[in-house]
């Protein structure tokens, strides 16, 4: 039997994964590639390494996620060394627990690499004294690609920040049911796209306006809630010194 790594490669920055899943990737057989992993990372994988596309992609067509299984198992019996990239953390929304149960319950040897998830790569700190003492980080999706929406009452929260991820097409139905809930509608409100990237791009505003911010912006991008956007502009400058190259900063009422 081969092995199967599932590395977690980051919002798309190759100096942002770490050591271990640059090892596993350089010592590749297979490759089955999510479509969220940048191009600078694949530029990692080494010639000779077969690339097989599994992305799932809104709006095209994409491999069925037992088909994407039943792929790891077949080359892991061929004993080859396969590598399952996804963008961020395999455990954070990114279905990795159900592809490690289901790889051990055919006797596959496989293994878990972390990566930084795109909730924290913005930029922007999630906790700051003052503005925030702790964060939740949802999905705006459920199975079946229906919209999610228990944690809207998150946003009643003091001193919270609420990190949604895949709910870039979903912020009509995430207003709506806000109004429902009475949640204020000032709250401030950032959505970030392209995270880590050269192209990465911050718009920010509130709730009240989250429509029109989505219009700016493209994916992949996540949404955030909560005291710190505030602190967005404080930091670019910050941020550009870190990342050595700047980022698009844009307040939607300024």
């Amino acid at each position: 039997m081969g092995k199967v790594y599932i590395i977690g490669c980051g919002p798309g920055d190759p100096d942002l994964l770490t050591v271990k899943a640059v090892r596993a990737i350089k010592n590749l057989d297979i490759a089955l590639v999510d479509h969220l992993i940048s191009e600078e990372i694949l530029e990692l994988i080494p010639p000779g390494v077969k690339i097989i596309y599994v992305g799932k992609q809104k709006g095209k067509h994409s491999v069925k996620q037992e088909e994407i299984n039943r792929f790891m198992y077949e080359f892991a019996k061929e004993n080859l060394v396969v590598g399952r990239l996804k963008g961020g953390d395999p455990y954070v929304f990114g279905r990795g627990g159900e592809e490690l149960i289901y790889l051990k319950s055919k006797g596959i040897d496989v293994e878990i690499i972390p990566g930084i998830t795109s909730a924290l790569s913005t930029g922007i700190p999630v906790t700051f004294r003052e503005f925030s003492s702790s964060f939740s980080v949802v999905s705006a999706h459920i199975k079946g690609n229906k919209f999610n929406k228990n944690w809207i009452e998150l946003l009643k929260i003091p001193n919270h920040t609420t990190i949604v991820l895949m709910g870039l097409s979903r912020v009509k139905e995430i207003k709506e049911e806000a109004i429902r809930q009475n949640i204020d509608l000032e709250i401030p409100t950032a959505i970030i796209s392209n995270i880590s990237r050269k192209n990465q791009k911050v718009v920010t505003g509130t709730l009240r306006d989250i429509e029109k911010i989505a219009q700016l912006v493209e994916t992949p991008a996540i949404i955030m809630f909560g005291e710190v956007v505030k602190l967005c502009h404080k930091f670019a400058d910050i941020e550009d010194l870190i990342r050595n190259q700047p980022y698009i900063l844009m307040n939607l009422n300024h």
